[in-house]
């Protein structure tokens, strides 16, 4: 009982909070409007009539002094007639003439509202609004709760303040529809009262159907479809306010009143028809922000679903709905009948498009456990062609394409695994399903929608844009390979396959006859489309080849099927003039450095052996010399001196010089151990010819660099140069230095591993010092001749070493005092011979080092040899050290710093 009056209270409460303010407002309204008229029947009665003014002006002005004049009062016409009295309490007649200027007021600057204005005519509304939507959604779960009244009872109390709600905001809309407009900043009261009458009839009949189970699923859809319509027509008539509070109560619903059990039908039906609602009266008024709401609170709920406990066909059930519901309005309907020559990329419908098929791609992985068999399929399909039919059906929505072809791949790459998960090769770390036949059926079906689609759309509009026309075209060319590439590795991994091989040759012979097809319709009628068309098809009829040739003779990677594929694309793109395929190369590059940076690794199996002839051949030399040719085939013809290529081209360049360092490191490693690329062991050797490499490629690079050289030759021979002083001082100076791993060091006292690794890349530092003089900055011309002096330096104290200890030179030997003695003459002599280098060069930095070093052995002779030999050594040591001192102090006397000819004076001898 006292609950029961409660809730009277409550409604008692409820009816008085709002008669009260609509009482106020109308009294107000009414207060204005009187005000208003009060102000034009004091504008009309004082202004004077037309022709009263006149007579009283030609009575004023003076007589005409002519006598042959005639009177002012027959020239002028008769005065008009006095207008007729206006009957009692209207507004009388004023003629149509506009007001003076000066009774107008003067249109200044808007000044920002006041934080008074703020609360009275913006925050009481909406936040009035509001509390009347979630106040009938509480006050219905309170009665749930409390076990007031029946389910009935509740229901039919629901729908009376729905009703009643959306009744007064009408009688409030025709009632202030005379007064004077409000300022668009403010909220639109009956609008507000009107959309917590539409939330509250939302949620009634939702309730009647979710939590009592008064109605059926088919009663519950119509209710539910009426007040869709209903909402929209009064939304026509009240504003985009109602609309967007009625759509967000909409979908807030379900939450605020709380499921009826476990089934997500309900939902999945309800939902698609308030999204449906939106869109059609935002499409109607063109309310563009109402829709994108409409098509976020869809999308989120479709991802809420997938989440929730329930019947996953339901879920894919309203995916489907939703994403067709957002394709038409956000994709097919703006385009229709734009015409071929009209239809320019609409990037907001690809936006939509791609968004909805990320929504598809989780929703199907999240249901992937649970939707398997022909739901699951079926759903795959409906998201893959539904973007497509947008493209196919809207020229402008032609980027439907290829959202459908990375649907497709993305499908494809989470499609339910088998029982027991086979590990791969990457880029996948597991393959394998329990329902191969339909996976395939899926692919084929897919693939065979988006390319006819695409083909049909090329071959019947000749006149389409050239960034339409190349959308249409790469859509229908990549979704038959992705399906084919990402089917063979979900089923086969890494084996050999025959079978699909055989279906790339299948797709080739597919290409090729579109291809033939683009062409004589070319003939028929030339257009750029078309021609791209062919271009495309012929490219992809390689890409397939390349496919078949990598599943049928081994099962790497398919980075050289991608190669293959890149340089064909480049000398289609060349020889049919389409550059719009030069894009295609550095696309298939990007796949490929995406690949490198997965797993660097592009071959798996065992390698043979055998040196430079093995499988790093295919996997890196091949590619590399594909992209390096395809660079150059896509070179933009008629380039201007000085200028470097575009980005295709430098994507190219790129990846070639990545691969061709990457080859000849791995050749390298591959030799030095036996072709066992994961042998955890490095050695000096090692170290020493990938400096060199480096050096190497540096070099080259740096040679090639000139005023034209794109910045991937100048950047590269940079990144090469750093990458050999890096390997210099933390390989060959610190991991791999056999002064401290005591490392065995092969050969003989002259030609041994130390002198190969450490002078051959000394000489390599020398010479790209000398090479960069002219093209690179002088701190670069520094290092380099500063790591070809350190490496040369431990190569002449490593080769007097191993000729004294032999294969093992760890400094933890004792080292005799013959070998100490040899320290300070080769010191001495490599300083003498940087001195006769810089002497003969003019080098000033060679005759510095050259000081540097003597400067090194005199240090030595004199705080390590006194000490350190005994006898004739010692001696010998300072008679050496004496005698090259002077020796260099005579060759800096008379060449270096001699003094010039002395000038005689003139006289009779001379």
């Amino acid at each position: 009982m006292d609950d029961t009056f409660l809730l009277l209270a409550a409604l008692a409460l409820l009816s008085l909070t709002l008669t009260g303010p609509a009482g106020l407002l109308l009294a107000l309204r009414q207060r204005h409007r009187i005000q208003g008229l009060e102000r034009r029947l004091a504008l009309v009665e004082a202004r004077p009539v037309a022709g009263e003014s006149a007579a009283a002006a030609r009575a004023a002005a003076p007589p005409d002094p002519s006598p042959e004049s005639l009177p002012a009062e027959a020239l002028s016409p008769p005065p008009a007639p006095p207008p007729p009295k206006a009957p009692h309490g209207a507004v009388p007649a004023v003629a149509p003439e506009p007001l003076a200027p000066s009774a107008a007021p003067s249109a200044g600057p808007a000044l920002p509202p006041s934080l008074e204005e703020r609360f009275g005519t913006r925050w009481t509304v909406w936040v009035g609004g509001l509390a009347l939507a979630f106040g009938a959604a509480l006050l219905v779960r309170y009665s749930a709760e409390r076990g007031l009244f029946g389910p009935g009872m509740r229901i039919a109390c629901g729908f009376g303040l729905a009703f009643g709600l959306a009744a007064l905001g009408e009688a409030l809309r025709r009632r202030l529809r005379g007064a004077d407009p409000v300022p668009p900043r403010w909220p639109d009261i009956p609008a507000m009262v009107t959309a917590a009458g539409t939330v509250g009839l939302f949620g009634t009949v939702y309730a009647a159907h979710a939590l009592y189970d008064l109605v059926g699923p088919t009663l519950a859809f119509a209710g539910l479809a009426a007040t869709g319509l209903a909402a929209m027509v009064a939304a026509l008539l009240h504003g985009p306010a109602l609309a967007g509070i009625g759509l967000v109560g909409a979908l807030a619903t379900p939450l605020l009143v709380g499921g009826g059990g476990t089934s997500l039908w309900p939902l999945a039906l309800y939902l698609p028809v308030v999204a449906g609602s939106a869109y059609a009266f935002a499409w109607a008024r063109g309310w563009r922000a109402l829709a994108v709401a409409g098509g976020l609170g869809a999308a989120a709920w479709s991802l809420l679903l997938a989440v929730l406990p329930g019947e996953s066909l339901a879920v894919q059930a309203h995916l489907v709905l939703q994403q067709a519901l957002a394709v038409a309005v956000f994709a097919v309907l703006p385009g229709r009948g734009v015409a071929d020559a009209e239809a320019r990329l609409d990037r907001f419908a690809g936006l939509v498009l791609a968004v909805t098929a990320g929504v598809a791609l989780a929703v199907l992985a999240a249901t992937a456990v649970d939707g398997k068999g022909l739901s699951f399929a079926a759903t795959a399909f409906a998201a893959v062609a539904l973007p497509a039919l947008a493209g196919f059906v809207a020229a402008p929505a032609a980027l439907g394409l290829p959202v459908a072809a990375l649907t497709l791949a993305g499908i494809l790459v989470i499609w339910p695994e088998g029982p027991e998960i086979l590990h791969a090769p990457p880029p996948f770390l597991w393959f394998g399903t329990d329902d191969p036949g339909a996976m395939l059926a899926l692919a084929a079906a897919s693939a065979l929608t988006v390319a006819g689609l695409g083909t049909l759309r090329l071959l019947g509009g000749s006149r389409l844009l050239y960034a339409t026309a190349l959308a249409f075209a790469g859509g229908a060319a990549t979704a038959p390979l992705a399906a084919l590439a990402l089917a063979k590795l979900r089923l086969a991994g890494g084996a050999v396959a025959p079978d699909f091989a055989a279906a790339a040759g299948v797709l080739a012979a597919g290409f090729c006859g579109l291809a033939a097809l683009c062409r004589r319709e070319g003939e028929r009628t030339p257009s750029p489309a078309l021609a791209l068309g062919l271009g495309t098809f012929a490219s992809a009829a390689v890409a397939s080849l390349c496919l078949g040739l990598v599943f049928a003779l081994s099962g790497g990677s398919l980075t050289p099927a991608l190669a293959g594929a890149a340089l064909a694309t480049g000398l289609i793109a060349r020889r049919l003039d389409i550059p719009a395929l030069r894009w295609c190369v550095a696309g298939l590059a990007v796949l490929v450095a995406a690949r490198l940076a997965w797993d660097p690794a592009l071959i798996q199996e065992q390698l043979s052996p055998r040196p430079i002839l093995n499988g790093l051949v295919t996997a890196y030399g091949v590619p590399a010399l594909c992209f390096g040719l395809a660079a150059r085939v896509i070179r933009m013809p008629g380039r201007a001196p000085g200028r470097f290529g575009d980005v295709p081209e430098q994507v190219a360049q790129a990846l070639s010089l990545l691969l061709s360092a990457l080859f000849v490191f791995l050749e390298i490693r591959h030799a030095l151990h036996g072709g066992d690329l994961t042998d955890p062991g490095t050695g000096v050797l090692e170290q020493g010819l990938v400096t060199l490499t480096s050096l190497g490629f540096s070099l080259v690079l740096t040679r090639l660099s000139g005023p034209s050289a794109s910045p991937v030759i100048r950047f590269g021979g940079l990144a090469f140069a750093c990458l050999a002083l890096l390997q210099g001082a933390l390989g060959l100076a610190l991991q791999a230095n056999p002064l401290l791993t005591d490392e065995r060091v092969a050969g003989g006292p002259i030609l041994n591993d130390a002198v190969l690794a450490y002078a051959l890349p000394a000489a390599a530092a020398f010479a790209l010092a000398r090479a960069a003089r002219e093209v690179r900055p002088a701190w670069f011309v520094r290092m380099a001749g500063l790591l070809g002096l350190a490496l040369s330096f431990l190569a002449l104290c490593l080769a007097v070493r191993h000729g004294f200890q032999g294969e093992r030179l760890g400094l933890e030997r004792e080292t005799g005092q013959a070998e100490w003695y040899a320290y300070s003459a080769a010191w001495l002599g490599f300083g003498l011979l940087a001195l006769g280098y810089g002497i003969l060069r003019r080098s000033a930095t060679a005759r510095l080092v050259s000081a540097a070093l003597v400067g090194l052995a005199t240090l030595k002779v004199f705080l390590l040899d006194l000490s350190g030999l005994e006898g004739p050594l010692r001696a010998l040591s300072f008679l050496g050290l004496g005698a090259c001192l002077i020796g260099i102090g005579l060759v800096y006397q008379r060449l270096v710093f001699a003094p010039g000819p002395t000038a005689r004076p003139a006289g009779p001898e001379a």
